[in-house]
């Protein structure tokens, strides 16, 4: 009599959605890593520029990974901004992540979110209580407009579109 080959069970073969997506995050992490020690020197818009777009790509990167909505909120006048988690029904301050950490500019530049879909008035009442923009733990997040200013008069849009792809803008 011969043996057989030996068979596998199903929960042995191949590799889990959740490794899956903690590799991704894990990459994430590091890409987010390597685009700030590289950046150059340029003008202090554009090196915030590159920080916001790369913070951008980690929330939602965060929220896929975690299963919970990651929101942005701009703080004060626009003079920062900082990153929140949906727990419980509530909106908490992201504390334990190493880059979606609240920010704070120098001062010579603001950041403004913009509405890019029509917002009913009664809605508009209850925006202050929650972030800004979030992204969906789906990947399902919706398009935005985040436009930071300097002092100078120079503008940079950075437009989130549906594909999580984002469209970068210079003005002035």
């Amino acid at each position: 009599m011969t043996a057989g080959p030996a068979h596998t069970s199903s929960r042995e073969a191949g590799v889990s959605l959740i490794e899956i997506l903690v590799g991704i995050s894990i990459l994430a992490i590091v890409a987010f890593a390597v685009t700030l020690s590289i950046t150059p020197g340029g003008p202090a818009i554009e090196r915030e520029a590159d920080r916001l777009a790369a913070r951008l790509n980690q929330a939602e990167a965060e929220a896929i990974a975690s299963g919970a909505p990651v929101g942005l909120a701009v703080e004060g006048a626009g003079e920062g901004y900082a990153f929140y988690r949906l727990v419980d029904g509530r909106w908490w301050p992201v504390r334990d992540h190493p880059t979606l950490t609240e920010y704070r500019f120098d001062g010579a530049l603001r950041l403004r979110a913009e509405e890019t879909r029509p917002v009913a008035p009664e809605a508009a009442a209850r925006a202050a209580l929650y972030p800004a923009i979030w992204f969906d733990p789906a990947g399902m997040t919706e398009p935005f407009r985040l436009r930071l200013s300097a002092d100078d008069g120079a503008e940079i849009e950075l437009d989130w579109q549906a594909a999580g792809r984002i469209e970068r803008t210079a003005r002035g």
